[in-house]
């Protein structure tokens, strides 16, 4: 008898999914909706860019990183997180 191969995701017999087959398989809420949520949950006196980097810090150890509302949402983060970096960096060239 022949055993099925692994497919890396420690599941047998399954085919791996792309990014494509995820969608279709396992819709999520639209990014933008999530964002929205996520940023009306962050603590009034919170920094928004350090909430966002560990965010995406949570994304990029979830089994679902690759889904691809997952990674638009990481890039909304990302556009957050990254904002506190070229504010610095404006800061200094203005001196």
């Amino acid at each position: 008898m022949k055993t099925p191969e692994r497919d890396g995701l420690d599941t047998v017999g399954r085919r791996r999914r792309d990014r494509a087959t995820l969608a279709k398989v396992s819709p999520l809420p639209a990014p933008e909706e999530v964002f929205a949520d996520w940023l009306v949950s962050v603590q009034p006196n919170a920094c928004l860019e350090a909430a966002a980097r560990n965010q995406i810090e949570m994304i990029d150890r979830s089994a679902v990183a690759l889904h691809p509302s997952v990674q638009q949402l990481r890039l909304l983060l990302l556009a957050v997180a990254d904002d506190s970096v070229r504010r610095r960096q404006d800061d200094v060239s203005d001196r």
